[in-house]
C-alpha cells in the first residue's frame, strides 16, 4: 500500500497537478522557475538516495527515478543557481530546505 501511495504521489507530480495540489508548492513559492524546478529535483533525489533497494524491482524503480530527476547532475546544477543567486537569501534558503524536505 505504501508503494502504491508513493507512485500515486509521483504520478501527480509528473502530470503537472495544480499548484494547490503540488506537494512542493511551499518550497517553490516566490522562487524563479528554475529554482523551483531544481528544489523539487533536490528533494526527490534526496528521497530516492535514501531508499532501500530491497529487491531487483525496487532497485530498478530507484534507478529510474534517479535518472528521471537527473540526480547525477544535481550538484552541478545547484552550483550554477547558487552562483547566479548568491545575493538572494530567499533562493539560497529554498535550495537548503529542498535538501531537508
Amino acid at each position: 500500500m505504501l508503494r502504491l501511495s508513493f507512485f500515486v504521489f509521483l504520478t501527480l507530480i509528473a502530470s503537472g497537478v495544480h499548484a494547490e495540489e503540488d506537494p512542493f508548492a511551499d518550497l517553490k513559492k516566490g522562487q524563479p522557475k528554475a529554482v523551483g524546478a531544481l528544489a523539487e529535483r533536490i528533494a526527490m533525489c534526496t528521497h530516492f538516495a535514501g531508499e532501500e533497494p530491497y529487491d531487483a524491482e525496487r532497485r530498478k524503480e530507484i534507478a529510474e527515478a534517479m535518472n528521471t530527476y537527473r540526480c547525477g547532475k544535481i550538484e552541478r546544477d545547484e552550483a550554477v543557481l547558487r552562483k547566479r543567486y548568491k545575493d538572494n537569501p530567499g533562493v539560497l534558503g529554498a535550495l537548503q530546505r529542498a535538501h531537508e524536505w
